[in-house]
């Protein structure tokens, strides 16, 4: 590799993303006491980081919340409705939240029990991602 190719490394297995990813999902448990967990995975559902609180998660969340992430993407953009914000799955015991990280190929999934107002999740899960995204912008 010459002096001016750089390597891309995938964000999962970037040290500086992993690690602001952990700090976030960590500011996130604090502003939400009901998140039972959240994952950041990237574009093609790989896992960066988790934070549970009762156990593990399901290794399949990561590739299913890609794959709805960029469906709730494909359906806006084929309304015509600009870019999606986030997507929402409202459930019987809980929620689950997916929201991009802007400029990045990352996305926050979310998973809270049905004690949280949803405005306030999607008001930190915003806080959330606005913060990571410049925290990775200005580490580039």
């Amino acid at each position: 590799m010459s002096e001016t190719e750089t390597e891309v490394v995938a964000a999962h297995r970037d040290p500086v993303v992993i690690d602001a990813s952990i700090r976030a999902l960590a500011g996130l448990r604090e502003l939400l006491p009901s998140l039972v967990g959240a994952l950041l995975l990237t574009d093609d559902g790989f896992e960066i980081a988790r934070a549970t609180q009762h156990g593990g998660t399901d290794e399949r969340l990561a590739s299913m919340a890609s794959s709805l992430q960029a469906l709730g993407e494909a359906i806006a953009r084929e309304l015509g409705l600009g870019d999606s914000e986030y997507a929402l799955i409202e459930a019987h015991h809980g929620r689950v939240l997916l929201r991009r990280i802007a400029n990045q190929p990352i996305i926050l999934a979310g998973v809270f029990d049905d004690d949280e107002t949803v405005g306030k999740a999607i008001s930190v899960s915003r806080k959330l991602a606005d913060e990571l995204s410049a925290e990775l912008a200005s580490a580039r």
